[in-house]
């Protein structure tokens, strides 16, 4: 009997010992996000402070300023009405959440829609307003990439109107000042909205998804949150104090209440150095709409910015192998970039955690070369050491090649494996 009791006594406390070591692993792998901030005068857009303000981000539901925008540009050229009800579709109401749980064939007005995507952060009424925008959400993310370009977004690509994590979605902390900046200045009769702790829309009293930072801070007045796994608790903040006036982006925190109080800290240090009285700097005319039947699309062969060391190391490679790497004597190089006959292995990873931490990094240092590779061609498993890897499926050998050489470059192991046919 003493036996038993002794075994399950060390079994509960090598059990308790077990959760206390996940818990520490888990909770350590989730903090490990990319922190980047960048807090501006929005008088003139001065930058006051900033940390990683360049760097590729995943920017969540802060995609929906630009949406928001697009919408408010539309209602002030008469393309679209406040009151004008909007059919939901099929596409917009699939929408993952979070979301307004719109039903398809639902009427909707487009003053709810928005309402619903800028304080509640509802993924399908985002989505329905850019198909009322453009006539269809394909055209609409060819739209918010045309204007993102006119506004000086250089390192921002769109591939849906809410921000959920897409291969090919990115954008810096930079990037979203100008974009919030405009909104700002551009806006000022709809911008209200963003300061709202609570608003109604579609029979629902809706709480903003931004409350602790608009109730905890004298003068906030916005703007948007936005959350992913992969992006962690982004910020686009705003405060007016007088005729003090801040504007700010957050990237990356670990929770809602650390998000807070972070941008909370900033400004507080940014409202001490700002000089109360400043002239406002006018923006020059963006008119996003003009031709908007016809908008260009921007091209996604390519990130519209990427590090300099890694741009000159890229191209160096490719002028001291291009020869070699899409030239040989016995494959033309119609067949290396049409046959899809490799998969590519990357990292080694002793658990899915550290694996699924790394994915996001992985994704964004190569989002240009992943721009036309589908979401399911990429998942984690074991690879033959039993270790973890992330892989890319069933893509071109030349296209491996390129992803090795960059993920390499950046120490990270990298390797390709021929299908067997």
């Amino acid at each position: 009997m003493k036996t038993n009791k002794l075994d399950i006594y060390f079994l509960l406390v090598n059990s308790l010992i077990f959760i206390i070591l996940t818990i520490s692993i888990y909770t350590s792998e989730l903090s490990a996000k990319t922190f980047a901030y960048v807090v501006a005068d929005a008088r003139d857009g001065k930058v006051l402070n900033s940390h990683k303000s360049g760097q590729i981000i995943h920017p969540a539901s802060l995609t929906k300023m630009m949406t928001l925008y697009l919408a408010f540009d539309s209602i002030r050229y008469g393309r679209l009405k406040l009151d004008q009800k909007v059919i939901i579709s099929k596409n917009a109401a699939s929408e993952p959440p979070s979301k307004f749980w719109y039903k398809p064939g639902q009427r909707v007005s487009v003053r709810f829609l928005i309402r619903a995507s800028a304080v509640r952060s509802a993924n399908d009424a985002a989505t329905a307003l850019g198909e009322a925008i453009s006539g269809s959400e394909k055209k609409f993310i060819n739209y918010m990439n045309v204007a993102a370009k006119k506004m000086g977004m250089n390192s921002t690509r769109f591939k849906n109107a809410h921000g959920l994590t897409e291969i090919g979605h990115y954008s810096t902390a930079n990037d979203m000042l100008l974009l919030a900046r405009r909104l700002m200045l551009d806006y000022p009769e709809y911008f209200n909205i963003f300061g709202r702790l609570e608003t109604y829309a579609s029979g629902k009293t809706i709480r903003n998804t931004n409350y602790k930072f608009l109730k905890q801070y004298r003068g906030a007045s916005g703007i948007k949150t936005g959350y992913t796994n992969a992006a962690g608790h982004n910020l686009a903040a705003s405060a007016k104090r007088g005729d003090k006036q801040l504007i700010g982006i957050l990237i990356g925190t670990s929770s809602s209440a650390e998000r807070a109080k972070k941008i909370i800290g900033l400004f507080d240090d940014a409202f001490k150095v700002i000089p109360e009285r400043k002239k406002l700097s006018k923006l020059p005319p963006l008119k996003p709409g003009k031709n908007i039947s016809s908008p260009k699309i921007v091209s996604v062969t390519k990130p519209l910015s990427k590090p300099k060391s890694l741009e000159v190391m890229i191209k160096a490679k490719r002028k001291d192998e291009s020869n070699n790497l899409f030239r040989t004597q016995n494959q033309t190089p119609i067949e290396r970039v049409r046959s899809k006959d490799v998969d590519v292995q990357i990292g080694m990873y002793n658990t899915i955690l550290s694996a699924e931490r790394e994915m996001p990094n992985i994704l964004l240092l190569n989002i240009d070369l992943l721009a036309d590779v589908d979401n399911e061609s990429i998942n984690i498993r074991r690879n033959k050491k039993k270790k973890y890897s992330i892989f890319v499926n069933k893509i071109t050998n030349a296209l491996a090649e390129n992803l090795c050489i960059r993920t390499r470059s950046q120490e990270t192991a990298c390797s390709i494996i021929q299908i067997s046919h």
